[in-house]
């Protein structure tokens, strides 16, 4: 009995042991790798080349491979584990680089400093900081240690770093300031060297005070002061100085109708142009709508949904024209798609198409061939038979098919499965559902106008291009001799097929001077008179 309790006892405490042994593992492996640096430099390469995480081991670690990292960007809460560490054994106090471009970054801490890192690891695109992201470090998949906030956003927190660094120190995290690296080719060069590297003796750099790139931990000069220019650094405004090194205030300008009451009054604009427009008929009308298309095709979805314009003048630049579909009633949604940059002459049909090559198949490539230009809309093209369209020229309505505050079902206008053309200036239209269950435009009881005509070649109006017919055929085609001089000259025939027979008194024929023989004098008695009439 005793032996048994004992027993009982000894197998109790074995696993005690065990458990706590386990225990200990597992709170030894979570603790056996630090964030030490939260990095956001502004690099020379630019772009994302100054992202990096700094880590430090502090014991031995056989499988680096089970912790990761993850970014949780603007404060959106945690994006989960998005970086994994390789399978490498590390050593008590290495510290571990993890960056976007190595190279970018040996070259900005250089040499000396870099080689202070006993392990320099490629992150993947999801090393993505941007100076107000918080970073979480995983062990096994589970948080063991977050920098800043994930549900903030760390802009003007105590712990934003953009364009710069977060350091620990003794456990608590320090920060170099906001933009500190800004304008700077290597970290000593900022007057927030990376806490890590050992600043050298000598500092090269500008040492000029009033220098645009003034570099106050410089103590040889190396020449490469830069002097100070100020001008516009907005890309998007009309005089950007791709030169300038120093921001302006309030210089930059954004020409523009500033003039409210205008048609392309510009509330961005702060310089006037001289370009407002106060009336439609100023602008060109060059391009207008002639076919609003809703086929159902065989393919379904959106592919049966397309646009018909026709260019009434030459246009040297379609791109200034655009158009807008107003969804459901809603009212305008503006100009949704502009045109690109071409040349199209007067008359040109062009089909601005969700899929073209759908368009091809369902309208025939006779049809299809109708149209000039083909181009490829956006998914904003998006109307189901009861949506207006507008069309815009710089940004100013010149057209407006349909009513954009209304529902167009029910309407007179509704194209719903169908289409709506206009011809001479007047609307038409298909009917609704009349494309439903057909192959073609040719199965369907609407065929789209610029598709149809004669496709009997027997009669007059017989239309190659055609790729249904709409029962225009008229006038059947009669061949025969149309000359009617000829003895066989046929009154009803339509085509002349060759068969003419002309009787001539001459026994001889082209023996103009009757002596027997066809010769020159033949020839100066025909020129003599050629080119006069009979009558």
């Amino acid at each position: 009995m005793n032996s048994l309790r004992h027993t009982s006892n000894a197998l109790r405490c074995l696993a005690f042991t065990f458990a706590s042994a386990s225990l200990s593992l597992t709170v030894s492996g979570q603790n056996d790798l630090m964030l030490q640096g939260i990095i956001d430099f502004t690099v020379p390469s630019g772009g994302s080349d100054g992202k990096a995480i700094h880590l430090v081991a502090s014991n031995d670690i056989a499988d680096l491979s089970v912790y990761g990292i993850g970014v949780a960007n603007n404060g959106g809460g945690t994006d989960g584990q998005e970086y994994t560490f390789p399978a490498m054994a590390v050593a008590a106090g290495d510290d571990i680089f993890v960056a976007r471009s190595l190279d970018a970054m040996s070259s900005y801490f250089l040499a000396d400093c870099f080689a202070s890192f006993e392990h320099a690891l490629d992150a993947n695109s999801s090393i993505s900081q941007n100076g107000d992201d918080a970073i979480e470090l995983f062990f096994n998949d589970a948080v063991i240690e977050t920098f800043g906030d994930i549900d903030t956003d760390g802009t003007g927190e105590e712990w934003d770093y953009v364009d710069s660094w977060a350091y620990k120190v003794e456990g608590a995290w320090t920060y170099g300031g906001t933009n500190c690296t800004d304008g700077t080719t290597n970290t000593f060069e900022s007057n927030c060297p990376y806490p890590l590297c050992e600043i050298p003796a000598d500092i090269p750099g500008c040492m000029d005070e009033t220098a645009f790139n003034y570099n106050s931990n410089a103590t040889v000069d190396d020449g490469s002061c830069e002097a100070v220019l100020t001008g516009c650094m907005d890309f998007d405004a009309d005089n950007y100085n791709e030169d300038a090194n120093t921001a302006c205030a309030e210089c930059c300008e954004f020409l523009g109708c500033t003039d409210e009451t205008a048609l392309n009054y510009d509330d961005e604009a702060n310089s006037d142009d001289a370009s407002c427009i106060f009336d439609a008929s100023e602008l060109s009308n060059a391009l207008m709508l002639q076919g609003i298309i809703d086929f159902t095709v065989p393919s379904g979805g959106s592919d049966g949904k397309a646009l018909h314009f026709v260019a009434s003048n030459d246009i040297a630049d379609l791109s200034i024209f655009g158009v807008g579909v107003a969804n459901n009633g809603g009212g305008t949604d503006g100009e949704e798609y502009s045109f690109p940059e071409m040349a199209v002459s007067a008359g040109d049909d062009i089909l601005l198409a969700r899929t073209p090559e759908v368009m091809e198949s369902y309208l025939a490539t006779s049809c299809f061939g109708s149209f000039e230009h083909v181009l490829t809309a956006n998914a904003d093209i998006s109307q189901n038979g009861d949506d207006a369209i507008e069309l815009f020229e710089i940004g100013i309505v010149i057209e407006t098919f349909g009513d954009a505050d209304v529902d167009g079902s029910g309407e007179a206008w509704e194209y719903l499965d169908s289409w709506a053309y206009k011809v001479g200036g007047i609307w038409t239209y298909g009917g609704v559902n009349c494309t439903d269950g057909t192959e073609t435009i040719a199965d369907a009881s609407c065929v789209y106008p610029i598709c149809g005509g004669c496709t009997d070649p027997f009669y007059q109006n017989y239309d190659s291009m055609a790729s249904a017919d709409d029962g225009s055929c008229a006038g059947l085609v009669v061949f025969g001799c149309t000359y009617e001089a000829a003895t066989n000259y046929n009154a009803m025939a339509t085509h002349d097929d060759g068969s003419c027979e002309i009787e001539t008194g001459a026994a001889c024929l082209g023996d103009l001077d009757d002596d027997g023989l066809i010769a020159t004098p033949d020839l100066l008695t025909f020129l003599s008179v050629f080119g006069l009439s009979c009558d």
